[in-house]
Parts: C-alpha cells; structure tokens; sequence
C-alpha cells in the first residue's frame, strides 16, 4: 500500500508545485507593482528551480519506501554505510516533509476548482445574463470542434459580446433600460488586425448604448498612440458621452499622450472625480477611480460629489479597487486588467492573474458587499495569444427589477 500511496501523493505534489509557483507569480510578483518591471520579478525565476530541488528529494523518499515493502532495512543498516544512510534518511524526511505540503496544496486546488466548476453558472443576485454573440474575424485554424474546446485554438480575434441585465435599487424610472456598453484593455498595436478594434467598435454602436465607459490600457507602447487614435475612437459615440480611466500600461507608456489622443476625439476622463447623469430632474452618478499600480486611487475625492442614496455607477481598470471602496455603495463598478487569465484551461481555468485575489475576480459578476463588480476580459492581447478566452465587449441594461425585463430581454437577443 506504500508504494500506491507515495504516486498518489507524488501526483497531487506536483499540482501543489504548480499551484504554489502561481501564487507566487500572482500575488506577489504581479499582484501589486508600481514600475513595469516589479521588483520581485526575480522570484519568478528563482522559484521553480526551488520547487524542482524540494521535489527532487521525493526520491530519497521513494527508495526508503522502496527498502521498508523489501523488509530489508536492517540489512541495510551496517556500520559501514551508516553515514549514507543517515544522510539518505534526513533526505527523505525533507521530502517526506515537502510531498505531505505540496500535496496538501495540490489537494486544495483540484476540490476547490470542483467547487467552482459546480457553482459557476449560478447567476449573481441582481443580474441576468443573455446567450452571447461571437463575432468571428478569422476562420477556425483547428477543423475539430471539441479539438478547440480543449484550447488547440487561438481566439484572439473570436470577438465576444456579452449581454446583461442588472436591476439597481430605487433606479428612476427615467433610466429603466439604460444602456452602457464596456471597453477595456484594448491594447493596441501594429502587429494586430485592425479589424478587431474596428468590429469592437462596430458592435459597440450596434448596441445604441446611452453610455460608453472605458477601461484603461488603450495601448502598451507610446509608439501605438496614434493608431488606437485612428483604429478606436473616430466612430466611438454615445447619448451621454464617452467616459474614460487609464490603465497601467498606459502609465507606463505615456498618461499625458493617452489622455491628450483621447480627449481630442470627445473622450472624457474621470480620474478620481464623479458627475451627474440626468434625464430631466432624475439622475445617477458615474465615479471614477484611478489605477491602483501605477496611479493615485483617490476613494474620497471620487465619491466626494456623490449622494449615497442615488444609483451609482463606478469605472476603474483594476478589479483589487474593490478593497479600498470603504463600504460605499457601487450599483455596478466595472473593470478590466485580469484580460479574464488570457490563457485558460480545461477544469483549472485562468491561473495567471495579476491580482492578490489570483482568478477569484479573472472575469464575470461578483458581489463584494454593497458593490456589484464586473469583471471584462477585454479586448486586446500581449501578447496576441488567447486560449479559450475569448476578447469581450460587455453590455449592460439596467433595470429597476429583473421581474418585467422580457421584452428587453428578447431586444438583445
């Protein structure tokens, strides 16, 4: 029974393994950055190698179990070898010690994403979601279907446009069947077909939305400013207006030139600052957070105009500003960064997520106290690789109950 007890555990270890380098890389040396380059970049070098030496010592274990079914142990043990075999003993305590851990964690992971798999499709409170359009710009390189849906196919140019309805507390009648349509992460750049950002557009007007939000990371390099000027923003329109964050990379690439691009074309930035949005005497807020790795996330000075009693809407890029709302009361906050983990797989899902929550906000509705949050996975890729995650525009309606939405329902279909 040892032996078939040892792979066992042997398996589940290196899970555990993988699962530990993850958190590693996500929550520590991407979860919380100010400069481009983190400065613990290096544990995601240093890391594994550690991990392989830890596991490695799995076999001195392996052969002390191995001398324990032979019953030959105290054969073994002579004053001639005695030294070795101590030092082979401390060994396989080590990595007795290390498969107990790793395999501990591994164990964690696989019932926790059952656990996720069971309760993924139950709808968050508040809000319903419709069947989906995909919007495919280029034909399917893998012929076979369930080929594709286990990852052997690249969808960074499957665009998805997500549809939902959420109902908001005391919502004025005057704004039952608002329409807001998401942005995020576009990311632009030479080396991606224009069509994308193009037909992200595109479908965001189909839609007829009342408001435009955007999400920040418009581009990675300051050379693409220009074109994401000329690919994103010239037919980009709403009733109410085209409302703005920035992201880190556009930090990093340059805030003064993303801003001065955008408001150029009518966007309207709301860094850290709320208005009003009216119909007649009836109104909600839109507030606007900054990015919290390389921005100054400003909580008071962004809600400082806002009346908690009126419906609200929140933008901000990263999905982690859900901690710092202080318990204020967001109807719907909406957010990008995660790019929903870019590459997933099968059962495990997203597994690099640049987040000190890892995949727990990568994509989707979450309900964090009084805030109702919206997760998109975004347009854009870098690189251009995305795996069984599809780029997204996200709509919303919002309703003052879900109860008499079928008619609106059956318009977005």
């Amino acid at each position: 029974m040892l032996r078939p007890l040892f792979f066992a555990l042997l398996v589940l270890a290196f899970v555990g393994d993988a699962r530990i380098f993850l958190f590693v890389l996500n929550r520590i040396v991407f979860g919380s950055h100010r400069e481009e380059k983190p400065p613990l970049h290096w544990l995601q070098f240093a890391v594994p190698p550690l991990l392989v030496v830890l596991t490695l010592l799995f076999w001195p274990l392996h052969q002390w179990i191995a001398v324990l079914a032979d019953n030959r142990l105290v054969e073994r043990i002579t004053p001639d070898p005695i030294e070795s075999v101590l030092t082979s003993l401390t060994l396989a305590k080590i990595g007795a010690t290390w498969l107990l851990i790793a395999a501990s964690v591994g164990a964690y992971w696989i019932l926790d994403r059952f656990r996720m798999q069971t309760f993924k499709d139950v709808p968050v409170p508040g809000t319903r979601t419709l069947a989906s359009d995909t919007v495919k710009l280029r034909k399917a390189h893998v012929p076979f279907a369930f080929v594709r849906n286990l990852g052997a196919h690249n969808d960074v140019y499957d665009l998805e446009v997500t549809k939902h309805e959420v109902a908001v507390p005391n919502l004025p009648a005057s704004f039952d069947g608002y329409r807001i349509a998401f942005l995020t992460d576009t990311h632009v750049a030479s080396f991606m077909r224009r069509g994308l950002y193009r037909e992200a557009v595109a479908q965001t007007r189909r839609f007829d939305p009342d408001l435009v939000l955007l999400g920040g990371d418009f581009v990675s390099f300051a050379r693409h400013i220009p074109l994401m000027a000329e690919v994103l923003l010239p037919d980009l329109e709403a009733r109410d207006g085209v409302y703005a964050v920035l992201g880190n990379h556009d930090y990093w690439a340059d805030a003064d030139g993303v801003i001065a691009a955008m408001t150029a074309r009518g966007v309207r930035f709301i860094i850290n600052r709320s208005i009003a949005i009216r119909r007649g005497d009836d109104a909600i807020a839109l507030a606007g957070v900054d990015e919290i790795y390389r921005g100054k996330p400003d909580v008071d000075a962004a809600f400082a105009r806002v009346d908690p009693r009126v419906p609200c809407i929140g933008l901000s890029h990263h999905p982690d500003v859900v901690d710092l709302l202080g318990g204020r009361r967001i109807d719907l906050l909406v957010a990008g960064h995660t790019h929903g983990g870019q590459i997933r797989f099968p059962f495990f899902g997203s597994i690099v997520v640049p987040s000190k929550h890892e995949a727990r906000y990568a994509a989707g509705f979450h309900r964090v106290d009084d805030v109702l949050l919206y997760v998109s996975r975004g347009i854009g890729a870098i690189p251009p690789l995305r795996i069984l995650c599809k780029p997204e525009v996200a709509t919303f309606v919002l309703r003052r109950s879900l109860d008499d939405s079928h008619e609106t329902l059956r318009s977005l279909a």
